[in-house]
Order: C-alpha cells, then structure tokens, then sequence
C-alpha cells in the first residue's frame, strides 16, 4: 500500500513537472506576504543572470518601483524584514551584483533565517535546479487555489451600479485622517524607543564587514535612508541608527544617496511612501547611484 502510494505521488510529481511549461501563469496564487517573500528570494537565488544589481531592505524599499528601477534590478526588499536578509543571501550565495543599494531604515531588524535555510539549503537549491516544480512560484497547491479562484471569479455576476452612481475604478484617496493619526501612533511608540548600543554596533559591524567584502569583490554599495514623516524622523530610534550610521560609513569614503530627513514626504502611515513619491525617490536613487 506504502510502495503504490509513493510510486502515485512520484507519477502525479513527473506529469506536472512536463505540464507545468504549458500552464498559464495567470492562474497562479501566492498565499500571503510571507510565501511572497520566500518566491522573491527563491527567484533570485536561481537567477542565472549574474550580473543583476539588487536592492536589499524592507516593505519601504518594496515601494520603489520595479518598473522604474527595470529588468536590470532585482528586489530583496522583505515586507516585516530588514536589509539584513537580502545582504546575507546576496553573501552566503557567492554572487557580487555591480550595484547593491543598502536600505538603512530597519537596521535593527533580524536576518529571517527560517527563509535562509529555504532557500540556500543545498539539496532544495539541487532539488529545484532539477524541476521548478519545487520553488515557491510553481507550487501545485498555488494553481489549484489559483484555478478554483478564477473559476469562481467566472460564476459571480457583477452587480449593475445604482443608477448615476459610477463602477469604474476609484482613483487614489487620501489615508483617512483617523486612520493615518492612528497608524502614525504606532510608528511613534516604537521608533522613540532608543535601539540598545551593543545591538545597534553589532549591526553596524556586521554591515560594515559585508559592504568590505562587497566592494573588495567589485560592487558598488550604495547607502541610503528612506525618508519618512518629519514628526518620526528625528525620534531616538532612527536618531541613533542614522549617526551611527554617518559615523561608520562617512560620506568622503562610502557612496550615499540623501533624502533630507526633515522634509515633509506624503506617505499612507507615516513610514511608507506614498505612489508618486515613492516614484521620484526611485528616480533619485538611480540617478544620484552611478558613479
């Protein structure tokens, strides 16, 4: 019953493995933020491109956009993460992008080891170097929710607006007043929270020894701090991580691209840039990081 279970479970593997080039992308799903992250950072582990510049950091620098920064950039920006975790994939998988821009906001944050050990371990890297069945993006699973989704989207009559009222699409708001004074308070009571020195110098060395070992090897690394709502920027928590910072990695020897922290940048919670803005930062940072 055991041998005639696994012998099934291997033919349905090998009919979706030759099936899988035929299926349509569009009817993929990824179930939430954190598979999100781990097909991020599966798709550039196994991307043969060698030469991809990438940008590490957090949900912050996931606002830049991808379609400003193109197909030259990859994007190791890790919602609910830090550039920690970019940095040490770019490090543990021996590649030297030309370019490495360096979000410093959320320099505290923890490297996400679970997602370390997916998707450096070498036998999955083996594993899904033979089939791509076996990365995050192509999971059974992902179609098969994808499907039925889809399917289901078929069934559901849309539903006639009232008479004078509009069904197209919305353009952007503004956050709710409310709202944003509350996303705000939050932000507030963790970044006027002073980072633990040891912390704070154990970071800024690790960062240190990685940015070393990047430009030794021929990268170009790039520092830069997100601005944010003036009324955060200059609480003790990114106060300290940004002399630190300045004291570590002086601007006459490390390549830095400046926002000025105490300018007022519209953003949807006090931390993420809002679209338009979000697209001048890009455009910033591209230009203002060529040599």
């Amino acid at each position: 019953m055991i041998k005639r279970s696994i012998i099934t479970a291997l033919a349905l593997l090998l009919i979706y493995h030759f099936a899988l080039p035929h299926l349509s992308r569009a009817c993929y799903w990824i179930p939430g933020q954190q598979r999100a992250n781990y097909l991020n950072a599966q798709e550039y582990v196994h991307q043969p491109i060698q030469d991809l510049n990438v940008i590490v950091g957090s949900s912050m620098a996931n606002e830049l956009s991808q379609e400003i920064l193109g197909p030259q950039f990859s994007k190791l920006t890790f919602p609910a993460g830090g550039a920690f975790t970019g940095l040490e994939i770019i490090h543990q998988t021996g590649k030297r992008p030309p370019v490495i821009l360096i979000e410093a906001n959320t320099l505290l944050k923890e490297v996400d080891e679970p997602m370390l050990a997916d998707v450096l371990s070498p036998w999955r890297r083996q594993l899904r170097e033979i089939s791509p069945i076996f990365r995050e993006a192509n999971r059974p699973s992902n179609f098969q929710i994808g499907l039925l989704d889809g399917l289901a989207g078929k069934l559901r009559k849309p539903q006639p607006a009232p008479a004078g009222e509009d069904n197209s699409t919305p353009p952007n708001k503004p956050a709710d007043p409310k709202l944003l004074g509350a996303m705000m308070d939050v932000h507030r009571g963790h970044l006027k929270q002073a980072p633990d020195p040891e912390i704070l110098a154990a970071k800024i060395k690790r960062l240190g020894d990685l940015i070393d070992e990047f430009t030794l090897a021929g990268s170009r690394c790039v520092l830069f701090e997100l601005p944010i709502h003036s009324s955060l920027a200059g609480l003790p928590q990114p106060l300290a991580i940004r002399n630190a910072m300045a004291a570590r990695f002086p601007a006459d020897r490390y390549h830095w691209v400046r926002f000025d922290p105490n300018q007022t940048y519209p953003t949807s919670d006090g931390i993420h840039l809002t679209r338009p803005v979000a697209d001048e930062v890009t455009r910033k940072l591209l230009a203002d990081s060529r040599p």
